[in-house]
């Protein structure tokens, strides 16, 4: 021993640990994705759960169509945390990925790609292409979710065009029409000439628009003992176009109007209104002739300037002061408050708009002019005849189509509706049922519902699944249970193509043929197919209501709203039992990511630059159900709390190298370590039962970087320098393992990459094939208040620490192992406790004063480094007198 006596390097029980450093995902997260696949993990962890209660996760189905976006990883990473850890939890939580097969955009891109336009095929070759373009785009979108690391082998999926999806979407249709809930109407919808169809609310998005805004004059052609024949109404309007199908000019009975006079001409106006009109007209001189009540002007008529028709002027019930002139005209079919007016007074109804928004015959000298190039044209016109007041741009929130982006119009075609005024009631009372984890999610659906009566489901389209009603020889609808359940049955057969390969009599029963019938050829809204797969969809056999939708907060208006719709319309009920809900991604400075600024992340470019990991701990470390930021300052921040927690377990299972997991009684700040570690496993439970994964992020974060800053330095010492099988050691090890496991339990469903490879590397006792199997945290009673009775040694600690500082940076003393302290306590508690180590100084004393200084004549150990008096050193060996036991194996 004397030979070697300066060197002590063997004697210590260093780390060790084949775990890496280096993360390495990019390379590694290939290879446990196919040993996933390979060994059958996700089919393991059903077998495991089989028989246990289960959660449902119902996915909400992305269109098929081009690549994935951020918003879709951050989607599908939030259920595919919420399945795995449902799972873990021991849930039978089977997913099941599902795809919108059906629609515009999905025909629109079909067309694209293969440069042709729709009048380039026949309806079956149409809808044989779309539907070969979905499957294509589907296969396509699935490669690539794969790459987000998601629990499932998506051999089970759904897709919209199936034809028992589209059986089951019928069924519903059938019960509805019996319910009396499927209605025909000549009704105003929002209209999208780019789409050539109507579109529900849910599909209309509002964008700035710039819009002419003028003032017209009406000229009255039958007057009364209050203005007469060659005076003027004034109207306001910022769609020009439409004064092709006026028919009427509505008052209100509620205001008063005036008679004005301006350069020898009379108009009628708003009196109320009158300040801001002259100000738009630019009249510097006007005088008021008369004040008249709105009923003084209603049996007054007028000669329409554009279509030249006699109109009669008529009470309005939406006419208000807000804006214009107090007077508004009416075009029947281009307005919903215009058309209810037109059927009460029984208005001309002039639809002269086409379905791709030009004009038509009716137009006159406008006919086959796009509707908004009209407006120039229709502009110069009335100038032209002094009918044209005042004129400017006004730039306004207008609706748009959401696919195309295009404006939209109010426009009267006849439509399907589903009415919802009789299941109102009803669908309050699913809402009740529903759990949310916010006041406003609740609320929020409440008032989508609240305040719609009916549902426009038709859409003028060749690629969805048709509406099944005949009509009759004399064109009316045919409402017939036989007739529905023998087309319902074709489709289950041979799916809805059936619709269009045969001919009407073809898709009857016997009974109903050679009688004339025809078919409808509008399709259902794809709101209605995804709205109705919790009918149709039934994982591993388990049905509706499900435990929970997880979507964009957009889907407040789309699918959360079609799908409560259609499942309290079949069943009564919500079709889940939980909501929750996630923004929008946006860049790092808040803005909506477009390619034409460039700020567009890719998340395949993030997964093959730093790995699936670090995607789902960005997504896990946002506050997700408000709009999210991304770029790569952002992703950098998330790198460096994954290194944190990377290289504080490593150091844990370096530490665990030599360990076998036995039980051991805890003492000291090992016992209160273990409070702490338990403390930590109920919180992170809560949160996952909240779906806060930001706070389980954070809390791992804290914990880490408290439990390294503190616990791993003063336990190196013990460690390192210690026995192997010496008690202290056995309790660092022990807290390490527990820390280690909980950590790798907490964080598999977000990082399950890591934290198999992790557990690859964990002594665990009787260990499994993956960590995916393993049982999840669990909730414990905590008996103990130790966290209340250390509370007084951190005070103290955090004030000798600022002292030793002091001393270091005055450079009275070089390191913290060589200070000698004097405390201030005349607690029991604190004198009970081994200083020295705990604050890993050289020598404590306790005095009425807390003190630091340097130990004079002290010496230093070559093999624990640390500083002792000279009873406590060997000055032979040159180490101290615990070294010498444990080289001694005392």
């Amino acid at each position: 021993m004397e030979e070697n006596k300066k060197d002590y390097k063997n004697t210590l029980l260093m780390p060790q640990t084949e775990f890496s450093m280096k993360a390495d995902l990019v390379k590694k997260q290939d290879e446990y994705i196919k040993n996933w696949k390979q060994n059958k993990i996700y089919q393991k962890v059903l077998e495991k759960n089989k028989g246990n209660k289960p959660f449902v996760l119902h996915d909400g189905p992305p269109y098929a169509n081009g690549n994935i976006h951020v918003g879709h990883a951050l989607n599908k990473i939030l259920k595919d945390i919420v399945v795995r850890f449902r799972s873990m939890q021991g849930y039978f939580s089977p997913y099941v990925a599902g795809w919108d097969t059906h629609g515009l955009p999905i025909e629109h891109k079909m067309l694209s790609e293969n440069k042709k336009q729709a009048k380039d095929f026949s309806v079956t070759e149409l809808r044989k292409a779309c539907h070969d373009y979905a499957l294509s785009q589907v296969n396509h979108q699935i490669s690539q979710f794969k790459k987000l690391a998601l629990l499932t082998d998506f051999k089970d999926i759904y897709l919209t065009l199936d034809k028992n999806v589209e059986m089951w979407q019928l069924k519903l249709f059938q019960k509805m029409v019996n319910d009396k809930l499927i209605y025909r109407d000549l009704k105003p919808v929002y209209w999208s000439p780019s789409s050539q169809s109507a579109l529900a609310e849910a599909e209309v998005e509002y964008a700035e628009h710039i819009s002419p805004s003028i003032t017209v004059a009406f000229e009255i052609n039958n007057g009364n003992k209050y203005v007469a024949k060659g005076d003027y109404v004034l109207i306001w309007t910022t769609t020009p176009w439409t004064l092709i199908a006026n028919a009427a000019a509505a008052i209100s009975e509620k205001f008063d109007y005036v008679l004005v006079e301006v350069n020898k001409k009379r108009y009628v106006l708003a009196k109320e209104l009158l300040e801001n009109v002259a100000k738009d007209c630019k009249w510097e001189q006007y005088k008021i002739l008369k004040t008249l009540k709105g009923k003084d002007l209603i049996n007054l008529t007028y000669i329409s300037p554009i279509n030249k028709n006699i109109c009669p002027m008529v009470f309005g019930h939406h006419v208000t002061l807000d804006t214009g002139t107090g007077i508004v005209h009416i075009a029947p079919l281009f307005g919903e408050d215009d058309f209810i007016i037109g059927n009460k007074f029984n208005l001309n109804k002039i639809m002269h708009i086409n379905d791709d928004g030009t004009i038509n015959e009716k137009g006159l000298s406008y006919k086959d002019m796009f509707y908004e190039d009209a407006n120039p044209k229709i502009g110069k016109y009335l100038e032209e005849n002094g009918l044209l007041l005042s004129f400017k741009r006004l730039k306004h929130q207008y609706p748009h189509d959401w696919r195309t982006h295009l404006p939209i119009m109010y426009r009267a075609t006849p439509q399907w509706f589903v009415s919802l005024a009789p299941i109102k009631d009803k669908l309050q009372k699913a809402i009740k049922t529903i759990k949310t984890y916010n006041e406003w999610s609740e609320k929020r659906l409440s008032l989508m519902l609240e305040n719609r009566e009916s549902w426009c489901i038709s859409r003028q389209r060749k690629w969805g699944v048709p509406i099944i009603i005949f009509y009759d020889k004399n064109k009316k609808p045919v409402f017939n249970n036989e007739i529905f359940d023998y087309v319902i049955d074709l489709v289950a057969k041979h799916g809805s193509d059936i619709w269009y390969e045969k001919p009407a009599n073809e898709l009857l029963p016997k009974k109903f043929r050679g009688l004339g019938f025809s078919k409808e050829n509008d399709i259902m809204d794809v709101w209605f197919d995804s709205g109705s797969t919790s009918i149709s969809i039934k994982p591993s056999g388990l049905e509706a209501p499900f435990d929970l939708y997880l979507e964009g907060s957009d889907q407040y208006r789309g699918w959360f709203n079609s799908s409560l719709i259609n499942s309290v319309a079949w069943r009564n009920k919500s079709p889940f039992k939980a909501l929750v809900s996630h923004g929008f991604v946006l860049d790092g400075k808040g803005n909506k990511m477009s390619k034409s600024k460039g700020n567009v992340v890719d998340p395949l470019d993030v997964i093959n630059k730093y790995g699936a990991d670090i995607l789902r701990m960005w997504v896990a470390n946002s506050e997700y159900t408000s709009d999210v930021s991304i770029d790569d300052k952002i992703i950098q921040q998330n790198i460096e709390i994954y290194r944190k927690i990377r290289n504080t377990i490593k150091f844990m299972l370096g530490g665990l190298n030599d360990y076998t997991y036995q039980e051991i009684k805890l003492d000291s700040v090992h016992e209160l370590m273990y409070e702490r570690i338990l403390k930590l496993e109920n919180t992170l439970l809560k949160f996952y039962e909240e779906y806060k994964f930001l706070n389980i992020i954070k809390e791992i974060n804290n914990f880490i970087i408290d439990f390294s800053g503190y616990y791993i330095s003063i336990t190196k010492d013990i460690l390192y320098l210690e026995s192997k099988n010496s008690n202290e050691r056995l309790q660092v090890q022990f807290i390490f393992y527990k820390l280690t496991e909980l950590l790798i339990k907490a964080l598999a469903p977000i990082l399950p990459i890591t934290c198999e490879e992790i557990y690859s590397y964990f002594p665990a006792k009787n260990k499994v094939e993956s960590i995916h199997l393993l049982n999840f945290l669990k909730h414990n009673e905590i008996k103990t208040t130790l966290e209340e009775k250390w509370a007084e040694f951190f005070a103290l600690k955090d004030e000798i620490y600022r002292l030793i500082e002091q001393k270091i940076q005055s450079q009275e003393i070089k390191r913290q192992n060589e200070a000698e302290i004097f405390v201030n306590s005349k607690s029991s508690f604190i004198k009970s406790l081994d200083l020295v180590k705990l604050l890993m100084v050289a020598k404590v004393n306790f005095a009425n004063i807390n003190k630091v200084q340097k130990l004079e004549n002290s010496y230093k150990c070559l093999r624990c480094w640390n500083h002792f008096e000279a009873k406590d050193f060997d000055k032979n060996l040159e180490i101290c007198m615990r070294c010498k036991k444990v080289i001694n194996g005392k």
